[in-house]
């Protein structure tokens, strides 16, 4: 039985137009899945994933509903509708990477900026004590220098 399947899995891959691709949501597994009748993918998406939805698209084949089909071609409207999925997912993580991008940029430049700054004390002015955080009010209208822990820094 399975040399017959397998024949008539050969069959489909010759009359295909474009390569063939396997899904399966019961013996499939997106991460060692290759698309291969062997090895088929759980998901559709995966298997548009792996072909970056380049057209052609490649012809899926999903488990079939029928007793005798192991495998059936995957219909039109549910293609149009994962390839429009599949196409937003894309546009989304291009326009993720691109803000990261841009705030990785920013960041650099604000490093850059803020290695420009320094801070000197006046001379002109008294020495500065050194406190600790609880002492500060003892010391208001004095000139301090003020040390402490920092709980949280913000960005």
């Amino acid at each position: 039985m399975s040399e017959s399947l397998t024949s008539e899995m050969e069959k489909l891959d010759v009359q295909a137009d474009g390569p063939l691709m396997y899904t399966s949501e019961k013996e499939g597994n997106d991460e060692t899945g290759d698309g291969s009748l062997q090895k088929p993918f759980k998901t559709v998406m995966q298997a548009l994933r792996t072909s970056e939805g380049k057209e052609p698209l490649p012809q899926i084949m999903v488990d079939g509903k029928d007793e005798g089909e192991r495998y059936e071609k995957l219909a039109k409207a549910q293609l149009k509708k994962l390839s429009k999925l599949y196409a937003q997912e894309k546009k989304k993580s291009e326009d993720r990477e691109k803000k990261e991008a841009e705030k990785a940029q920013q960041r650099e430049k604000n490093l850059e900026e803020a290695k420009k700054i320094t801070i000197k004390e006046d001379p002109s002015l008294p020495p500065a004590q050194r406190i600790g955080i609880k002492d500060s009010v003892t010391h208001r209208d004095q000139r301090v220098k003020v040390f402490g822990w920092v709980h949280r820094l913000r960005r």
